[in-house]
């Protein structure tokens, strides 16, 4: 649809428009509760100030001493411009998507549709999702910089300033090229290919210049001048000014093109971005997972890639001969089966995000032990994320509850059986992870094979911990409080001034489960022997142990302490009685 004005007082629209938006963030914000906006202000400077004195301590290290000046600025410019690429590359699939922009149905429907022009209508969601990413990725490219400022050349205000700049021109790469992507129709074949592509050219710049391989024109890349913003805390060049103008430009065009968006995924990724902010807001991480999946239209194939002749059927009659299962369960197999379908039919793309995290998971792993455990944070993030997108045959069965529990089987049992299949996915993945290390260290090699696996089953605890925690309760339990007593009867453990710290505390405890993987890195780096090595496989071991136990055992447990809750406050009941 062209972007006309129908109204002939241009400036009577813009003023309605104005006061609309005006009287609904007036309505919005009169339910607010300040105090809870300044508890929640209180609970992020609490933890961003926590985060940032670790990241302090721990960014000693993170720069080799014998590594100059001269050195930094030869080989930054181009590692850095492949984070510029990927802001631009995952801006196109964002866009291809129907992304980055949301607004609400009422916009779409009263705004939108109304005899105005679009473009003017959406200035506003454009700058807000631009000013957004903006200030989320320059406020820690800033910090970062501030910090890093202790260990190079260069003021502190210069690298905290670079920092931020070069934050502001990854939200410009990113935000633009979704919009630009969103209105001119770009296919997501085409916006993969370009990603890849840019991707591809730029990592084998970078990895050249690394290795003092490439000379003369060999060492030109698509998004150096865009790296070399980042390092003008201690050189500025003028020709870097060339990566903002066109950044700038391309911001320009997403501003001008923006009233080209398309009205059906502004109105169906404003309702999934509602549904993804209230699934933040409770902390419920897989439901996040599940949202972002569907923003990016995603879903698993009609036909697997693997798997697909296997026909896991329960009641298939058993061969003559072949005895009643003592135990009353049924055949493990047939879970297993089940679950290597499901892993099947995973898409594409979702095979190489795993792929991606594994590779990242091994080159941070790497890096922790040779520099700093900084890149641990990003190791446990990465492992945490992986986990979470292989567990797919356990997410099927948690999803649907009342066939989990009408099939007459413990349902302790069937969740541990359904991470048999991701258990070997991830074993396969993680040996990319080990390739991955042994690039960014040689020296490495040998125990990156041997630890891949045992560490990439421990990263992903806190994703099964996520996926179970959210599974119903068991039908014996389901009714009743921890204490035992009627569900609603009993006021909660903690006080509300506490309920925040409660909520941090759930949300920080699965990334403390896929910490665990963590340990053996540690004990590498304090003392690399093969006696260490396997003392900490042995703790991994043990913790997988305790992991699967409690998987198994966890209906049984719940319904053992209120047993034991109840039987505390019938006794003393029945002495008094008698």
């Amino acid at each position: 649809m062209v972007d006309t004005d129908i109204s002939p007082d241009a400036t009577s629209d813009v003023a309605v428009l104005h006061e609309l938006r005006k009287v609904r963030r007036e309505r919005r914000l009169g339910d607010t509760e300040w105090f809870d906006v300044l508890y929640r202000v209180y609970l992020f400077a609490l933890v961003g100030t926590i985060a940032v004195v670790f990241a302090s301590d721990a960014i000693n290290g993170l720069i080799d001493d014998d590594v100059s000046t001269e050195q930094i600025l030869a080989r930054g410019p181009s590692i850095a411009g492949v984070f510029a690429v990927l802001a631009f590359g995952i801006g196109l699939r964002n866009g291809a998507d129907g992304g980055p922009v949301s607004v609400e149905s009422a916009d779409v429907r009263h705004l939108l549709m109304a005899p105005i022009s679009r473009t003017r209508v959406l200035l506003r969601p454009i700058a807000q999702r631009g000013r957004s990413v903006a200030f989320a990725i320059a406020l820690s490219l800033g910090i970062l910089g501030q910090l890093v400022a202790r260990e190079i050349d260069g003021s502190r205000a210069a690298w905290a300033a670079s920092g931020a700049l070069f934050g502001v021109l990854l939200a410009a790469l990113y935000v633009g090229a979704a919009v630009v992507a969103h209105a001119i129709r770009l296919p997501r074949p085409a916006a993969s290919g370009i990603f890849v592509l840019g991707l591809a050219w730029q990592s084998a710049v970078a990895w050249r210049i690394w290795t003092d391989e490439a000379t003369g024109i060999a060492r030109i890349g698509p998004a150096n001048l865009d790296g070399s913003v980042l390092f003008w805390g201690i050189r500025q060049r003028g020709i870097d000014v060339i990566a903002l103008g066109l950044a700038l430009a391309l911001v320009g065009a997403a501003f001008a093109l923006g009233g080209r968006l398309r009205l059906d995924p502004l109105e169906r990724r404003g309702q999934l971005v509602s549904q993804l902010r209230f699934a933040a807001t409770v902390q419920d991480i897989r439901t996040v997972v599940m949202l972002r999946r569907q923003l990016r239209a995603e879903s698993v194939r009609s036909h697997a890639w693997f798997g697909g002749g296997l026909r896991p059927d329960a009641r298939a009659v058993r061969p003559p001969g072949r005895p009643q299962r003592a135990s009353g369960q049924p055949n493990p197999s047939l879970v297993w089966k089940r679950g290597l379908i499901a892993i099947g039919r995973l898409s594409a793309g979702r095979f190489l995000r795993i792929i991606t995290l594994a590779l990242v998971a091994g080159a941070t792993a790497s890096l922790a032990v040779s520099s700093s455990l900084l890149f641990l944070v990003v190791f446990v993030g990465v492992v945490y994320l992986a986990g979470l997108e292989a567990l797919e045959p356990l997410s099927q069965e948690i999803d649907r509850p009342d066939l989990t529990d009408g099939v007459p089987t413990d349902r302790g049992w069937l969740f541990v059986n359904h991470l048999v299949a991701p258990a070997a996915l991830l074993a396969a993945v993680a040996l990319i992870g080990a390739v991955g290390a042994t690039l960014i260290e040689p020296g490495y090699g040998v125990a990156a094979f041997v630890l891949a696996v045992p560490v990439a089953w421990a990263g992903a605890m806190g994703a099964v911990a996520t996926t179970i925690g959210d599974a119903s309760q068991a039908p014996s339990v389901a009714n009743t409080t921890l204490l035992g007593a009627d569900r609603g009867s009993e006021s909660p453990f903690s006080m509300p001034e506490f309920a925040g710290f409660s909520n941090i505390a759930k949300g920080i405890l699965p990334f403390v489960f896929s910490a665990v993987a963590t340990l053996p890195l540690v004990a590498m780096r304090s003392t690399p022997t093969a006696s260490m090595l396997l003392r900490s496989m042995l703790g991994v071991a043990l913790c997988l142990i305790v992991m699967l136990w409690w998987v198994l055992r966890r209906d049984r447990w719940a319904a053992a302490v209120r047993a034991f809750f109840v039987a505390g406050r019938t006794v003393p009941s029945n002495g008094a009685s008698s």
